[in-house]
């Protein structure tokens, strides 16, 4: 699903999208500090460390170049924290990762020690930043470790007099199989995450939002809407449908309903299509004039009639419409002004099918499964 104002993807945890299902989890402000918090640590830890040294390896920096390097970042890092502050963009996601994956590597490169423990940094950069925002920024995080891991190794042993041992070779494998196992891992929670996600705001039977999804991309929409911006609220009533369900059995109503959710999402076109609970669907559209929803009204009616002659079974539909922000603000308040629309119509058919329909309470609709 692609991002716009009139999309439904939407998550507790701030989905940012950019081009259809690429894009990454947009952190709140608590998550922001926690993760810039433990950036200072990470400065400071590497301060009290290499000021403790009396020389690094003379590759590229010596200790007083190094300290100067590491408060570079910590001005870089301050900048970062800043616009985070303000608004987290990809572009600064990136640009903190590229600065953490630099400056570990110029103190691991410099770590005087054969084993260099600093090298644990960077499972603390992939982390970090790979499990907070998705697995598209997880790999290219991923991608400049193995970088950074390599780029540095050269160095100290090409240049910093260091040389090979089992010992090192066992690091680097035991990091590069972490390494690779923590992405793997967090690609499958990630699809879990997903498909619940999926789970808890579409409907099973007719694969439309559930009333769930409903009101998390009615927040979405609603919030946006004024008089320059408004919106239009479809509300659709089978008729009938208990019926149906007593005389054919829920088999048959199930079908219905599946039938009926193709042919309204088709029919609205453009906006967002939902099973409200049982026989009650919602449109979520933009404005639209009162001449082109009286040729949506007219293609719904006009399709589920001609279904409902093919197949021998009764399938009536009754249809109500209210506009955001005149009627309301929120999805609730709009479909209780729709209802009543909705009624208004109903009032004005044959008295039998007037018997079959009792005002309903929308707060207190049943919810569809």
């Amino acid at each position: 699903m692609k991002k716009s104002d009139w999309s439904d993807r939407r998550h507790p945890c701030r989905w940012e999208a950019e081009t259809g299902d690429a894009g990454f989890w947009m952190p709140d402000r608590s998550e922001i500090v926690t993760q810039f918090f433990t950036r200072y640590l990470f400065f400071a830890l590497a301060v009290i460390y290499f000021s403790t040294l009396d020389s690094v390896s003379p590759v590229l920096f010596s200790i007083e170049q190094l300290l100067m390097a590491l408060g570079v970042y910590f001005m870089f890092n301050s900048w970062f924290f800043r616009q985070a502050l303000h608004g987290v963009t990809l572009q600064n996601i990136r640009g903190a990762m590229a600065a953490d994956l630099l400056i570990v590597t110029l103190c691991v490169i410099h770590d005087p020690n054969p084993l260099p423990p600093s090298a644990l940094a960077f499972l603390m950069v992939l982390l970090g930043n790979g499990m907070r925002y998705g697995m598209r920024l997880f790999a290219e995080v991923l991608g400049g470790a193995f970088l950074g891991m390599a780029v540095l190794f050269a160095f100290r042993y090409r240049m910093g007099g260091f040389e090979i041992s089992a010992g090192d070779v066992f690091f680097g494998v035991f990091w590069l199989a972490l390494a690779l196992y923590a992405y793997i891992l967090m690609g499958r929670i990630e699809e879990q995450r997903s498909q619940l996600d999926y789970r808890s705001r579409f409907d099973a039977l007719t694969g439309l939002l559930n009333r769930h999804g409903l009101l998390a991309a009615a927040d979405n929409i609603f919030d946006k809407t004024n008089e320059a911006h408004p919106a239009t609220v479809l509300f659709a009533d089978l008729n009938q449908f208990k019926m149906v369900n007593d005389r054919y059995g829920h088999g048959v109503g199930d079908r219905v309903l599946a039938e009926f959710a193709q042919i309204f999402s088709e029919s609205v076109e453009m906006g967002i299509c939902g099973r409200w609970g049982g026989d009650e669907f919602v449109a979520i559209l933009p404005v639209r004039s009162d001449v082109a929803m009286q040729q949506i009204f007219e293609r719904i009616e006009a399709r589920t009639q001609a279904w409902s002659q093919s197949n021998g079974l009764p399938m009536g539909v009754s249809l109500g419409i209210s506009h955001a922000p005149q009627d309301g603000h929120d999805l609730v308040t709009l479909l209780s002004i729709a209802d009543i629309h909705l009624y208004q119509k109903k009032s004005q058919q044959p008295s039998e099918a007037k018997a079959q329909y009792l005002y309903r309470n929308l707060i207190n609709e049943p919810e569809a499964s």
